[in-house]
């Protein structure tokens, strides 16, 4: 079996609850209305999806994540991780609002209301990219030989992600 067969069996594009599930309870993210006032000008971004594509907008904000997210801590299975993790507290819904600032936002939209097909990102977190390409799925266009940087770049993102941590979780075994 080659390596394009492996990545095609893999790395199948994931539906948005899973992406869902991974932002929640692996990045701590909470989940917001795509309405909600406080964040409308982030989504008003001309790089956002189209709000009816969106099927979901998430706000990651505890600062061992965005850590995680921006580099500066390796795994969420380290040391520094889980220290740095019991140290935050929760916010309400209420208390958006505080941390829009410094949080990353993340949008995830979909053609088809199933399959992750695009995402938005505003805020920090380059490593949330590598994740949620790979929650896009392999794609045959990856072989062509137009798109071998392309190609490069996903092998990339499966090393990045493994090196958090996650690959587990997104891998289809």
């Amino acid at each position: 079996m080659g390596k394009n067969h492996y990545f095609e069996k893999s790395f199948p594009p994931k539906r948005i609850k899973d992406v869902d599930y991974i932002l929640k309870h692996y990045l701590e993210g909470i989940e917001i209305s795509k309405e909600n006032k406080r964040i409308k000008f982030i989504l008003d971004d001309p790089y956002s999806p189209e709000m009816e594509l969106i099927k979901g907008v998430y706000v990651i904000y505890k600062k061992p994540v965005l850590e995680l997210l921006e580099g500066r801590i390796r795994s969420i299975n380290s040391h520094e991780f889980y220290t740095s993790k019991k140290e935050n507290r929760t916010i309400s819904d209420e208390d958006i609002e505080y941390v829009l600032e410094t949080a990353t936002i993340v949008a995830l939209a979909s053609d088809n209301s199933q399959i992750l097909t695009t995402y938005f990102i505003a805020g920090s977190g380059e490593k949330l990219n590598s994740i949620l390409n790979l929650c896009r799925g392999y794609s045959k266009d990856l072989e062509n030989n137009e798109f071998k940087v392309s190609l490069q770049s996903f092998i990339d993102d499966i090393e990045i992600v493994k090196e958090m941590g996650l690959l587990d979780e997104i891998i289809v075994k």
